[in-house]
């Protein structure tokens, strides 16, 4: 029985059973009680059968009803269905229904029965929903919207088939603007780094050839210039290979269980001779209970603690020490602490946050590099990491460098899921902390 039906004969029944009780009373009598009851059958019949919805031959009506559900009901549940933010707009700008999106988005269930106007302040989309509005469009209206100094949205409006609302959806385009500016930074600079060096190269050889062909006295000197610039074109080079592999291949997990104290030495020993070589001694502060192993992608670690050291070598005078201690914390919250918040009175910065893989605390490893250098201005501090950014630019200049080895150490740490921090203190050193999940077991 449908639920029509079942109304009906609903009906029907309770104007019977009342006939009845005013026969029983003597109110009425039984002629006129059934005459009346049939009379007002006979009407329900004829409004059950002529307010029935037509369906096709073959189709049961019980399959009509369920199939065809309120007009509210089927906007709210395409809405829904929508990864992006969408609102469906109707006369007066009032906004009939949203999605998920578009409530985390423009926080509308603090704001019912709003207008569009209350919630979007662009001139241009709020003028197009408007004439979608007044009167019929074909196709659909598109247009980017500056919403901010470094967020760019696209909307896209749409007058809804048979009816009088309109449909926008919202799409963010600030990743992709993001992406793009930042290739055309990375070939720009690129372009340039690799330009000075060939054009001292070019220069040299040019000298040789020309008013320094019979000065071979001159030459070794140029050749050792040539020599230095060729040498930097090639660690670039090698920079950049490298962060471009590590960029592909960030989305993969590494799946190689990796000792990370044997990583931490290894890397140790490689770098002693540079070191000693610059009058610097290394401190390996290690710690005396054994740390679980690690998954990894081990050459990508042995880069991480080199490019690291070899940074806080370079900082460093002769006499100096740079200290290296690592070891192992119950949570990544705790590890983030332990390798970047040791200075009472320091400035210090995330530069990039660990993800966690349960909601749970989980085990993880820590590294931290302590230099005694002339540390960094915190002004400088957020641009640590970024492509071509040298931190002697904040030091004095002195020192020279491909600008990518922070970059590549970020990018090997969300390769691995972990975090980088610094923690700087100017005129007495700089530390780099960085930290990542344990492997389970």
């Amino acid at each position: 029985m449908t639920r029509r039906t079942r109304d009906f004969s609903v009906l029907i029944g309770t104007t019977g059973v009342v006939l009845l009780l005013l026969v029983a009373t003597g109110a009425l009598g039984l002629i006129e009680a059934l005459s009346a009851l049939g009379v007002i059958a006979s009407v329900a019949v004829a409004y059950f059968a002529g307010s029935a919805a037509r369906v096709p031959r073959g189709v049961s009506q019980s399959w009509a009803e369920q199939a065809a559900p309120e007009p509210a009901e089927a906007s709210s549940a395409l809405l829904s269905a929508l990864p992006l933010p969408a609102l469906e707009i109707g006369p007066g700008q009032k906004i009939a229904a949203y999605n998920r999106p578009a409530d985390d988005l423009f926080q509308l269930a603090n704001l019912p029965f709003a207008r569009a106007s209350a919630v979007i302040r662009s001139p241009v989309l709020l003028s197009a929903i408007d004439q979608a509005l007044e009167r019929p469009m074909t196709g659909t209206f598109s247009a980017e919207l500056e919403t901010g100094p470094d967020e760019t949205w696209r909307a896209h409006v749409s007058r809804i088939p048979s009816g009088k609302n309109v449909l926008v959806l919202l799409e963010d385009l600030t990743p992709v603007k993001r992406a793009a500016r930042a290739r055309a930074d990375f070939l720009a600079n690129a372009s340039h780094e690799l330009r000075t060096p060939l054009t001292a190269v070019s220069g040299f050889i040019e000298t040789m050839r020309g008013p320094a062909k019979d000065d071979t006295a001159a030459w070794p000197r140029f050749l050792d210039i040539m020599a230095a610039e060729t040498d930097r074109m090639r660690r670039l080079i090698a920079d950049l290979l490298s962060l471009s592999r590590i960029e592909s291949s960030e989305h993969m997990l590494p799946r190689g269980r990796e000792d990370f104290a044997e990583i931490v030495s290894a890397s140790i020993a490689a770098l002693q001779p540079i070191a000693a070589e610059q009058g610097v001694s290394l401190k390996v502060e290690a710690p005396a209970e054994a740390i679980r192993e690690i998954t990894a992608h081990r050459d990508e670690l042995i880069q991480v603690v080199e490019n690291l050291v070899s940074n806080a070598v370079k900082y460093s005078k002769p006499g100096n020490e740079v200290t290296l201690r690592f070891g192992a914390a119950p949570s990544l919250a705790e590890a983030r602490t332990t390798a970047s918040q040791r200075w009472d009175i320091s400035q210090r910065m995330t530069l990039l946050q660990a993800l966690a893989r349960s909601q749970l605390p989980e085990p993880a490893v820590w590294l931290r590099v302590e230099d005694q250098g002339p540390g960094i201005e915190r002004e400088h501090l957020p641009r640590l990491g970024e492509r071509f950014y040298r931190a002697d630019q904040s030091r004095g200049g002195r020192i020279t460098g491909t600008g990518l080895g922070l970059a590549i150490v970020k990018h090997i740490m969300a390769h691995h899921r972990g975090g980088l921090a610094v923690e700087t203190l100017l005129g007495q050193g700089t530390a780099f902390g960085v930290w990542m999940p344990a492997a389970r077991e």
